[in-house]
C-alpha cells in the first residue's frame, strides 16, 4: 500500500511539474505575443510617421518649386518673353493646380494675348475660388468678348452684387446688356455707376446713346445737355444733340 501511495504521490509530483512548466511556458508566450504586438505597433506607428512627415517635406519641397516657378515667370514677362513665362505658369500649375497667384498671373496673360477661352477658364476657377469680385469682373470680360452674353451678364452681375462701390463694373454690364438687346437693364445699370459718378463724362455719353437706341430722345437731349454743362466743347455730344434734333424735326415734319 505505501509502495501505491509513494507511486501516486510521485505520479502527482511530475504532473504537478509538467502542468507548471505548461502554464508559466504559455505565460511566457502571451507575454512575448503581447511584447511583439506592442513593437509591431509601435514600428506601424513611426513608419505611419514618417510617410506623414514625407509627404510635409514633399509638400514644402512642391511648394517652394511652384513659388520659384511663378517668380521665374513674372520675371520672364518683364524681360518680354511671354512664351517662356507661359510655360513656367503652366508647369507650376501642373504641380499645384490651384495656386492663385499663379493662375492669375496666367489668366492675365492669356487675357492680354487675346486667348479669351484659356484665360475664361483661369478667372472662373479663380472666381469659384476666393469669391474675390475681381475675378468675376474679369471672367465676365472674357466671356464678353466670346460673345457668351448670357454668362457674362451672370458674372458681371455677381461681381456688382459681392462690391458696388466701382462704377466701371455697371458700365460693363450695361454693355452686355445692350449687347443682349435688353436697353431697360443697360440704362438702369449706368445710371446706378453715374450714382457713384455723378459727372463721368463717358458714361453719360453711355446713358445718352443708350437713350436714343431705346427711342427717349427727351431723356438722351437731357443727359447730352448735363455732359455739355461740363464740357460744352465735347464733340461727340454736340453730334449726337445735333443728331437728336434732326430726328425729332424730321419726326414732326411727317
Amino acid at each position: 500500500m505505501w509502495t501505491y501511495l509513494a507511486i501516486f504521490f510521485s505520479a502527482a509530483v511530475v504532473v504537478g511539474v509538467f502542468m507548471h512548466r505548461v502554464f508559466a511556458n504559455k505565460k511566457k508566450l502571451v507575454q512575448e505575443v503581447a511584447v511583439e504586438a506592442a513593437e509591431a505597433e509601435k514600428a506601424a506607428k513611426e513608419a505611419e510617421e514618417s510617410e506623414e512627415e514625407r509627404k510635409i517635406r514633399l509638400s514644402r519641397e512642391q511648394k517652394d518649386e511652384v513659388e520659384s516657378l511663378c517668380k521665374r515667370g513674372e520675371s520672364l514677362i518683364s524681360s518680354g518673353k511671354d512664351e517662356e513665362a507661359v510655360k513656367c505658369f503652366v508647369q507650376a500649375l501642373s504641380i499645384n493646380a490651384q495656386h492663385p497667384e499663379t493662375q492669375q498671373r496666367l489668366a492675365l496673360l492669356y487675357l492680354q494675348k487675346q486667348m479669351y477661352s484659356a484665360a475664361a477658364a483661369l478667372f472662373q476657377q479663380l472666381a469659384e475660388q476666393t469669391k474675390d469680385p475681381v475675378h468675376y469682373s474679369h471672367w465676365g470680360l472674357t466671356l464678353y468678348q466670346q460673345s457668351d452674353f448670357e454668362n457674362a451678364k451672370i458674372a458681371y452681375q455677381t461681381a456688382v452684387d459681392l462690391d458696388p462701390s466701382r462704377p466701371q463694373r455697371f458700365v460693363s454690364l450695361a454693355q452686355v446688356y445692350k449687347a443682349l438687346g435688353q436697353l431697360g437693364n443697360a440704362i438702369i445699370a449706368v445710371n446706378k455707376a453715374l450714382e457713384i459718378e455723378q459727372e463721368n463724362l463717358e458714361f453719360l455719353y453711355l446713358l445718352a446713346d443708350l437713350q436714343v437706341e431705346a427711342g427717349n430722345y427727351l431723356a438722351a437731349r437731357e443727359s447730352l445737355e448735363k455732359l455739355l454743362t461740363l464740357d460744352a466743347g465735347n464733340k461727340a455730344a454736340l453730334a449726337m444733340l445735333k443728331e437728336i434734333r434732326r430726328i425729332e424735326s424730321a419726326a414732326n415734319g411727317a
